[in-house]
């Protein structure tokens, strides 16, 4: 078969992310769908079809990676990675290849299967293709929940971590984003209208409220429901970042209070991204340095870079690219990376 699109999937817990490359390495779509797996699996199989049919029906290839494997509908990361492959068989066949750490794109039986391979290593499959391209540098894709802080050196991954948990452990993987993050988990006290005060440990806001309120937030990119279920307004904002205070929103405050509040937010939120960075950056030998920069927090990034004097790229710089597709493959690194790397296994 002539193979003319190379799909790259990567499959969330909240968010389903596919990119489409020709067979000379250009973009020719990129997209990401809601997909909170928490609902139930069937969430992600109506997405499945539903994104297919806006694709081209003939020359496919079809390469996945997951996170999706980590929702609390499946009891553990082992029956989330199986599930997942049974449904994605079921869906495109079994002519499709996942993407294992050890072995690159790997087409999968399930006896064979070694699930750690496959469970979250989309972080992997990124910045392995930035590493390919790039001599040294940190890869940091800051997206809707996490944060990936990724070193590379000499054009190859060198993370300390190799799972969440030894991720977690060397600030490789920061449980943070600026969509999903629980406000609450940002700083236990703020400083409101001048006064410091304790906060309401409860899901009220979380960090797309407060980038709503600052303005960074794209409402294309912004597809998860809000943490009391009404709309995306700034109004409707500020009155759940308001709950945080233990307040209403419309009680003796101006709008500037509570742009202030939020950019206090903004920074506590800089300051854990900067100090994992700067951590992350010492494991590396001293040299000049660059930040490849993805996400739909890519802009936290930027603002880092500039505050450390260090370089900075966006992910989408890095290959062929359009301006229609620039944003939304800064967006979906993984999906990108997976479609460029199951290009380039069948081209050798």
């Amino acid at each position: 078969m002539n193979i003319s699109n190379f799909l790259g999937w990567d499959i969330g817990g909240a968010h389903l992310k596919i990119a489409n490359v020709s067979n000379n390495g250009v973009i020719l779509s990129v997209e990401q769908y809601p997909t909170p797996l928490w609902k139930g699996l069937s969430i992600l199989k109506n997405t499945f079809r539903s994104a297919i049919k806006k694709m081209p029906n003939e020359g496919q290839s079809h390469a996945l990676t997951m996170t999706a494997e980590l929702s609390d509908i499946f009891r553990n990361r082992q029956e989330g990675v199986n599930s997942i492959i049974k449904l994605c068989h079921e869906i495109f066949g079994r002519n499709i290849a996942f993407y294992t750490m050890k072995h690159g794109l790997k087409k999968i039986n399930k006896k064979e299967i070694d699930f750690n391979q496959i469970a979250s290593a989309n972080w992997h499959a990124s910045s392995t293709y930035v590493a390919s391209l790039i001599d040294s540098g940190l890869f940091v894709d800051v997206g809707s929940t996490t944060t990936d802080i990724i070193p590379f050196y000499k054009k190859r991954i060198c993370a300390h971590g190799i799972n969440d948990q030894s991720r977690l452990r060397y600030d490789e993987l920061i449980y943070t984003g600026v969509i999903r993050t629980p406000i609450m988990t940002l700083s236990s006290k703020v400083i409101f209208n001048g006064e410091l005060q304790n906060i309401v440990n409860e899901n009220f806001a979380t960090t797309a409220d407060i980038y709503r309120i600052l303005g960074y937030l794209n409402e294309f990119d912004d597809l998860m429901e809000t943490a009391d279920g009404e709309d995306k307004s700034i109004p409707s904002s500020i009155r759940r970042l308001a709950r945080i205070l233990g307040t209403d929103s419309n009680i003796s405050h101006n709008e500037k209070h509570w742009h202030d509040l939020a950019k206090y937010f903004h920074e506590a939120q800089l300051e854990v991204l900067t100090n994992a960075i700067e951590k992350v950056l010492l494991t590396l030998p001293k040299k000049k340095h660059v930040l490849v920069s993805a996400g739909v927090g890519h802009f936290l990034v930027k603002i880092i870079a500039k505050r450390l004097n260090i370089p900075c790229l966006n992910f989408s710089e890095l290959f062929d690219c359009n301006l229609s597709s620039r944003h939304n493959s800064n967006i979906c690194a993984p999906a990108v990376a997976i479609a460029h790397l199951n290009r380039l296994s069948q081209i050798k």
